[in-house]
């Protein structure tokens, strides 16, 4: 991979987790020019970026993740953690998915239901770090309940922003959904 490609890598992810542009409709194409990445300051950090084994997902984990402005911050001490927790996460999805659902409520709607136009537990637990983002998007494939919380919560920043981080993280989620619902029966009798 080029520096030349690994700019173009970072700005089509980002574009994709911070505007209406599609990672996967354009094929990760943006119309950057190489005269313009030529000129950057910053072009050196693309020089290491293109050295990454995994640079897709080092890029998506940060960016879901992290708290990436700008390519520098990529080389901070906690990008490295990120990346090697959410790959460790994704290897073993089911096994985290699992996990989340013991700190939900033991009837399945009481986790979803929203009550007065405030948060559901299941947004609450996520907002609290106590289900992944994974798991909150496993649910929704499942039960589709997005549409309801879009119209009852009455928050207009907080949902707004995590709905828009779980649509354009979705299509990069990759699990076995009959295990999940399996193990969704077995934890919601």
């Amino acid at each position: 991979m080029t520096p030349f490609d690994a700019y173009q890598k970072f700005i089509s992810l980002k574009n994709h987790f911070t505007s209406n542009y599609d990672y996967f409709k354009y094929q990760g194409k943006t119309s950057v020019k190489v005269e313009s990445f030529e000129k950057r300051k910053d072009k050196g950090y693309f020089y290491k970026l293109s050295k990454k084994q995994d640079l897709e997902n080092f890029l998506i984990s940060n960016l879901i993740g992290g708290n990436v402005k700008w390519v520098g911050d990529l080389f901070d001490d906690d990008s490295d953690k990120v990346y090697i927790n959410h790959k460790k996460k994704t290897e073993a999805l089911t096994y985290y998915f699992s996990n989340d659902l013991e700190n939900l409520f033991t009837i399945f709607d009481d986790n979803i239901i929203i009550n007065d136009g405030q948060h559901p537990n299941l947004l609450k637990m996520y907002l609290r770090n106590k289900v992944n983002i994974e798991t909150l998007i496993i649910l929704n494939d499942v039960f589709n309940f997005f549409p309801y919380w879009n119209k009852k919560i009455s928050d207009t920043i907080i949902w707004k922003e995590v709905y828009m981080k779980c649509t354009k993280y979705k299509p990069f989620v990759k699990y076995d959904i009959f295990k999940c619902k399996k193990i969704l029966k077995e934890k919601f009798k």
